[in-house]
């Protein structure tokens, strides 16, 4: 018996020593610049998922896989052809017309003009309606945090108004920010709390107030998206004011927006209320169709062909509103071509992995996570298990405060501990490591790593920081640091391999 075990602990350690012998290289700049750059050019259009450019995209991208010699990834529900892609559709709900307008409790109505005024994101029906106002302020609710914008409001059946960010998101040294900046790291995730807050509440519409001018009229249709299998989730449509709709709303009340913002960062109270003798009344008439969309998919397989792990990153953006192309270089042309970089790393190792590498571009994360979505629930997990799943979102900028360049994200489900390890290990092996955010997904839904975590499944998401160009025409190729997605991937490929590593020595 001692000779059994001492042979399955020799055995165990020249596995775990072979492997980390044989290590697939980092990516190195010229492995994924050319790859962002074209992705990230005029010529994609903006790579918008049912787009002519999302299509160039996805032909590309496949071609590349094809290149780096991975194996096509056919789903069970896919034609048994030879294809990189895993084909769906989607239904788009497009808004056809609109009305929104305040009564004040007189005889005067104030109309609003849609597009200058205000955009909307309706929910898949047409509908018509008025109720009262109320004032949610940040549109938050958290008790244990002493911080409740609806504690002495009700909101069933009415029309919500909600400010962006959250308490002293302006003021860096304010008590609101030390406080709330950890617990929101991803802006789209703040605004989902808010949307399922009033949700919640039973709000019969949402309207996000514009306190800082950052209204920006779109002259693009305004749309819903969600999969033919799949309702959308949003139940009530999310009005977006400007500043001067913003101040129709809030005339004639004792709302002073600077002053509630000032009392939430500094003291933590908030200043919801009822808007007296005020009424919305909206309406929304949409036009409905349905468009094809494409993951594209790739796979090293692996020795042990019923486990797999998943190395993704979306690859649509927005496309091209106003007649200027959004051509997404950080996001997320700089995932993609990430993503990417490892396959071929990997593939040209020669190496067989443990495990099934699977190599995934998804689309449709703008519209809602959709085609990661589509993936998951057509996996089918009783065949086959995914022990990780690495998602790259962004990893080519910095925010603003992030002076250095050198602040980097990763997020990971609060019970896998064991990857936040790795994850610090692998950054202090680099020459200069990265101040790394190590935060909680948790409740969290930013990103393509919230259709995994919805299935129970460890994740590892990658992100280098918000940045001024972010949702902009801006976000371009000659704007990304190359270095910064170097040293990212860096950390992202050491993970993997020390994951396996680990996961080989323990199972």
């Amino acid at each position: 018996m001692r000779l059994q075990k001492f042979s399955l602990v020799v055995l165990i350690f020249c596995k775990s020593i072979l492997f980390s012998q044989t290590p697939v290289p980092n990516p190195v700049k010229n492995d994924f610049s050319g790859t962002l750059s074209f992705l990230a050019s005029d010529w994609m259009e903006g790579r918008e998922a049912t787009s002519k450019g999302g299509f160039k995209a996805a032909d590309y991208i496949a071609s590349m896989m094809e290149l780096y010699q991975l194996t096509s990834y056919n789903n069970q529900s896919q034609t048994k052809n030879k294809t990189f892609f895993q084909d769906f559709k989607i239904r788009r709900h497009t808004v056809e017309a609109v009305s929104l307008t305040i009564n004040n409790g007189t005889t005067t109505t104030i109309v609003l003009s849609p597009k200058t005024e205000y955009q909307v994101t309706p929910v898949n029906e047409s509908l018509k309606k008025e109720t009262s106002i109320v004032f949610a302020g940040y549109g938050l609710s958290l008790p244990k945090e002493n911080y409740d914008d609806y504690k002495k409001i009700t909101v069933k059946d009415k029309v919500v108004l909600i400010l962006k960010g959250y308490p002293g998101y302006k003021d860096t040294t304010s008590i609101g920010y030390k406080k709330f900046k950890k617990r929101f790291p991803e802006e789209n995730n703040l605004e989902e709390t808010k949307i399922q807050n009033a949700i919640q509440q039973g709000a019969t519409a949402i309207l996000f107030l514009d306190a800082d001018g950052d209204f920006k009229p779109n002259s693009t249709d305004d749309a819903i998206f969600h999969s033919l299998e799949k309702p959308t989730s949003l139940s009530v449509p999310i009005f977006r004011l400007s500043a001067s709709a913003t101040q129709f709303f809030l005339a004639g009340t004792s709302i002073r927006l600077s002053e509630t913002e000032k009392k939430a960062a500094q003291k933590l109270e908030t200043s919801s209320s009822l808007l007296p003798n005020k009424k919305c009344h909206f309406s929304i008439e949409l036009k409905s169709e349905t468009l094809p969309v494409r993951n594209v998919i790739g796979m090293i397989p692996g020795k042990d062909t019923s486990k797999t792990i998943i190395i993704g990153a979306h690859y649509d953006h927005l496309g091209i509103k106003n007649d200027s192309i959004y051509n997404g270089a950080d996001d997320n042309a700089s995932g993609a071509s990430g993503m990417l970089a490892l396959a071929k790393n990997w593939s040209e190792s020669k190496i067989q992995p443990p495990y099934n590498m699977v190599f995934a571009s998804w689309t449709a994360e703008e519209m809602g996570l959709l085609g990661s979505e589509y993936f998951v629930d057509h996996f089918d997990l009783s065949k086959q298990k995914i022990l990780l799943c690495v998602n790259m979102d962004m990893i080519s900028r910095s925010a603003p405060e992030d002076q250095k360049q050198r602040i980097l994200s990763i997020g990971t489900q609060k019970e896998d501990e064991n990857l936040r390890k790795i994850a610090t290990a692998c950054n202090q092996n680099l020459p200069n490591p990265f101040e790394l955010d190590l935060w909680e997904t948790n409740g969290h839904t930013g990103s393509d790593y919230a259709s995994f975590t919805a299935k129970g499944i460890p994740i590892m998401t990658f992100f280098s920081g918000f940045h001024k160009d972010y949702h902009s025409p801006r976000d371009r190729a000659e704007s990304v640091d190359l270095n910064k997605e170097k040293d990212v991937l860096s950390i992202v490929n050491t993970s993997i391999l020390k994951f396996i590593e680990t996961h080989s020595t323990t199972k």
